[in-house]
């Protein structure tokens, strides 16, 4: 019983936002490779990582303001 009243830990936003960041920087990355050869993986991997890790702060930042 005195377990359900802690309060939940949360992970840390800033390693989700890493890991959905390479997630999408692997996609991107895979993507741009069929077109582009290993210039274009490399630059897509890191933009992907980039633009995948600021989205998921963006939107874990809006989820967390009240309405």
């Amino acid at each position: 019983m005195a377990e359900s009243s802690t309060p939940k830990k949360r992970p840390d936003p800033r390693a989700t936002a890493l890991v959905a960041g390479i997630f999408a920087g692997v996609v991107a990355g895979l993507i741009a490779y069929v077109f582009a050869g290993l210039i274009g993986f490399i630059v897509a991997f890191i933009i992907g990582v980039i633009t995948g890790s600021r989205a998921t702060l963006l939107v874990r930042r809006t989820r967390e303001q009240p309405p």
